[in-house]
């Protein structure tokens, strides 16, 4: 092709028609400009449908982290229902005339099992779009706003569990000998042969109360209270945590599926 228009060129320079060659020089560099123009919008066409398709990868990692979430939430809930269903036995014991220590301790052991076990919401996609530079590529900024939002409510609503947890543990661990409360008392299958001998165990069990004493009674029902009041308030904070996942959920569906 350029072998031609050199060809077309030096025609007419031959036969001394300047004037056309002129006319035909500015044309060919016109197409020239018209080819690079049309080079550089397809090379912008290519860049804006790869922008766009990471975009929407973006957005469909984003979704299944929440839907990961979402998992997270329904683990969670269903462990503190657990949590629940013994705080409320674990009080009806204790507020029985004699309180057998071990129910007692087998039930506060499994109203308290995991509790520090709360909710992480799952940032990984967010964090790499953030340190690979490419938030720009999130034209929807309504989305951005609403990810800051949904990580500062759902991080401040587990914040808030783990204090209520912690109040437990210190009302629990306020109590200076753990024989009196039955948490030993509950613990027989874990310890096995596997810390105790049998003979350590057997004296153990003769050592150990069979009922709750009356001088800690009435402290130790307050206890309970609070734990299964915690537990309660636990599982309100995990509905709370699962509205926020839902609604992001929403807003990430509709990109994801456009």
């Amino acid at each position: 092709m350029i072998k031609f228009f050199r060809q077309i060129r030096y025609n007419l320079m031959e036969k001394g028609k300047t004037g056309r060659y002129f006319k035909y020089a500015i044309g060919e560099i016109i197409l020239v400009v018209i080819g690079i123009l049309i080079a550089l919008q397809i090379n912008n066409w290519n860049e804006m449908r790869k922008a766009n398709a990471l975009e929407k990868n973006y957005y469909c990692l984003l979704l299944d982290n929440l839907n990961q979430d979402q998992q997270q939430v329904n683990v969670l809930k269903t462990l503190v229902q657990e949590r629940i269903d013994y705080s409320n036995k674990m009080i009806s014991v204790i507020q029985q005339d004699q309180s057998d220590a071990t129910k007692f301790g087998k039930n506060l052991r499994y109203a308290i099992r995991l509790a520090s076990k709360t909710f992480q919401p799952n940032d990984a996609t967010y964090l790499d779009i953030k340190s690979s530079g490419n938030l720009s590529l999130i034209r929807d900024k309504a989305i951005i706003e609403a990810l800051n939002t949904y990580f500062k409510t759902t991080d401040g609503y587990s914040k808030t569990i783990l204090r209520n947890v912690e109040l437990d543990f210190i009302q629990i661990t306020s109590f200076k000998n753990w024989m009196d409360i039955g948490i030993f008392n509950s613990n027989d299958e874990f310890y096995k042969d596997q810390i105790f001998t049998k003979e350590i165990r057997q004296k153990l069990s003769e050592d150990l109360p069979q009922f709750v004493s009356g001088d800690i009674k009435p402290r130790l029902y307050s206890v309970a209270l609070s734990i299964g009041l915690n537990n309660r308030r636990r599982l309100e904070l995990l509905n709370l945590i699962e509205s926020e996942v839902i609604i992001m959920q929403k807003l990430l569906q509709q990109k994801c599926n456009i």
